[in-house]
């Protein structure tokens, strides 16, 4: 054989042998898949490097991700940049002249976020911890101040007998005119007539057969209301009236409020204010009123206010975050977060991000194989020749 077709054919058969074993060297990463057993034994260097290995590179691919790559240093210096800030403030900034120009209610907006047996549920839990917030707050009052044990005289400003004197002619104003319109009424004179009629029943006898027979209810009772009405106009039943207000607000500004609450409602002061608060808040009325509200609403009217403020606020969010980033990334656990996610990313879209990634220097590399076969085929068949 001539000496250059054996230096050819050396050369040949070594790249050859070079490029395929590389070639194969890099399959071998991915390939195969699962281990192969033949009789029982298994076949060496299966399953290929990376399925066998992929715990392994899973546990460092999280170290080196949460020692290296996502830091929390590494996140707050990002944080801190001047072109991270102004992206939040224009995106904080757009947000809100969208929303200046929503027709979104707010019951909308919360329908978004959670479904509606969700916010159902929220509300209801809204209402009870504000009635519960509410009549804890009365009750610690309540119980702060002495109200219990404190004379209700001790509560009203400017308590003195000049004042009680006052309020009782007031009130005995009040009672004797709604006392005059009440006969004057239809139904006073009805009432007038049914008082006429019965105390002439129960006089009896002789004198109550002659009543019965000559005098007349109608004109009794036209005769009784002029007479009843001056009695109520006059100054002796005024100043009895008075001077009975009186006397019950002197008894009942002794009185513990308390003890006035009890006899006048029949329960104990801290269980009247806690049901008054419960029946009279209308929190399901106020939250619906709330839902009702449209965004634009709320937010149009106060854009500019907003706006003007808005580089503060997101220098104190920034700010906020900042501080947060260390206690988030030990709660996220980052490394054992990367590696739970590498564990269940499959082998073959492994492979195929890898190849898309690397595949022109993995055939650099096959064919870099066949470069360094042909010149040890060259440097071999030179040797061999120089020996011969």
């Amino acid at each position: 054989m001539q000496d250059w077709l054996y230096i050819l054919i050396n050369i040949a058969v070594a790249a050859f042998v070079g490029g395929i074993t590389n070639h194969f060297a890099i399959k071998m990463l991915f390939h195969p898949r699962e281990e192969i057993r033949i009789g029982g034994r298994k076949l060496p260097f299966t399953p290929g490097l990376i399925p066998k290995r992929k715990e392994e590179i899973a546990e460092s691919l999280g170290k080196v991700v949460s020692d290296y790559l996502v830091t929390s240093e590494g996140l707050q210096e990002m944080i801190r940049k001047p072109l991270f800030r102004s992206k939040a403030e224009e995106t904080v900034t757009r947000k809100l002249r969208s929303l200046a120009e929503s027709e979104l209610t707010l019951n909308d907006l919360a329908l978004k976020i959670w479904s509606l047996e969700e916010w159902q549920q929220l509300k209801n839990r809204l209402i009870g911890k504000a009635q519960s917030l509410a009549t804890t707050k009365a009750a610690a009052l309540w119980s702060a101040y002495g109200l219990e044990e404190k004379p209700l005289k001790e509560l009203i400003p400017d308590w003195s007998e000049e004042k009680r004197r006052s309020w009782s002619e007031t009130a005995a104003e009040a009672v004797l005119k709604e006392l005059g319109d009440t006969l004057l009424s239809s139904d006073g004179q009805r009432l007038l007539k049914e008082m006429a009629s019965a105390m002439m029943d129960k006089a009896g006898g002789f004198l109550g057969t002659m009543a019965a027979i000559f005098v007349d209810e109608d004109k009794l009772v036209q005769k009784l209301t002029p007479m009843l009405i001056s009695q109520l106009e006059g100054e002796k039943i005024r100043q009895t009236i008075v001077s009975v207000v009186s006397g019950k607000l002197e008894q009942y500004g002794e009185m513990p409020l308390g003890k006035l609450v009890q006899a006048t409602v029949g329960e104990t002061g801290q269980a009247f204010i806690t049901r008054k608060i419960e029946e009279s808040i209308p929190w399901t009325t106020w939250i619906e009123q709330l839902e009702s509200i449209r965004l634009s609403d709320l937010v149009k009217p106060r854009l500019s206010t907003l706006e003007a403020a808005l580089p503060k606020w997101v220098d104190k969010g920034l700010r906020i975050l900042e501080d947060a980033v260390p206690s988030a990334m030990k709660a996220v656990n980052l490394p054992g977060l990367v590696q739970e996610q590498v564990e269940k990313f499959p082998v073959e879209r492994l492979e195929e991000v890898i190849l898309s990634v690397s595949g022109r220097e993995f055939r650099a590399i096959t064919w870099l194989g066949v470069l360094l076969g042909g010149f040890i085929g060259l440097f071999q068949s030179m040797i061999t020749l120089l020996w011969r």
